[in-house]
């Protein structure tokens, strides 16, 4: 065999590092959306707002996701009211903040890992790299569904530490830290988000076997060639 060019091996290590990346925040795009807040409040086993009705909860929850995918300031939390009192206090719009700050980030890395791995295929076919184009790919599959398996039996077994290591790494301090009758908690509560992560493992863990194994099949096929 050939030894391995320098832009074959750029592109084997582009192909490593995002293409897990892609598989797992392209999900964010269905949690983050109105439509999952209508499904977790459609469920018979979601538990009920103490201080707001279920439709008041829903508008609010939906604005709230509103915000986060949107252009809008942070006006646009402080406008939100309910009983002609604000519904968020400085601490909970101060968070709301930096979550969208987050998930801007990621939706961008999402972006630029798209990009890249398209670039990264079409520069693996064009200098005959694609035996190691694939070979990459289902690696980055593999290192992919490894890690998504220990979050999830840790989600599994152990929700708080796993949501307490999540905020820790991405958020500072004890900013996130709310009371029970804070809104955020009112409309997101912990069964919201262990249900988000365990449509995003199982998303992405699904993903992971689909690509890897395509990836895989035709890796064979191309070294059976060579």
């Amino acid at each position: 065999m050939k030894a391995e060019t320098a832009l074959q091996r750029g592109t084997r290590i582009v192909l490593l590092v995002c293409t897990a990346l892609l598989l797992l925040l392209s999900n964010l795009y269905l949690v983050a959306t109105p439509a999952y807040v209508r499904y977790e409040y459609g469920k018979p086993s979601f538990p009920p707002a103490d201080i707001y009705g279920p439709e008041e909860r829903q508008v609010l929850a939906e604005a709230t996701v509103h915000y986060l995918r949107s252009g809008e300031g942070v006006d646009y939390l402080r406008n939100l009211q309910s009983q002609g009192q604000g519904v968020y206090n400085e601490r909970e719009i101060q968070h709301l903040v930096d979550v969208k700050a987050v998930m801007t980030a990621a939706f961008a890395v999402q972006a630029v890992c798209a990009v890249l791995v398209l670039g990264a295929l079409c520069l693996a076919w064009r200098s005959h790299g694609w035996h190691a184009a694939l070979r990459a790919i289902y690696q980055s599959c593999l290192a992919l569904f490894l890690a998504l398996a220990a979050i999830g039996v840790l989600a599994y077994t152990s929700f708080d530490v796993f949501f307490t290591a999540f905020h820790r790494v991405f958020f500072s301090g004890d900013s996130w830290l709310f009371f029970y009758t804070d809104t955020l908690i009112q409309l997101y509560p912990v069964p919201f988000w262990m249900d988000a992560t365990w449509i995003l493992v199982l998303l992405s863990l699904t993903e992971c076997v689909v690509v890897g194994t395509i990836a895989y099949v035709l890796y064979r096929r191309q070294e059976r060639v060579l």
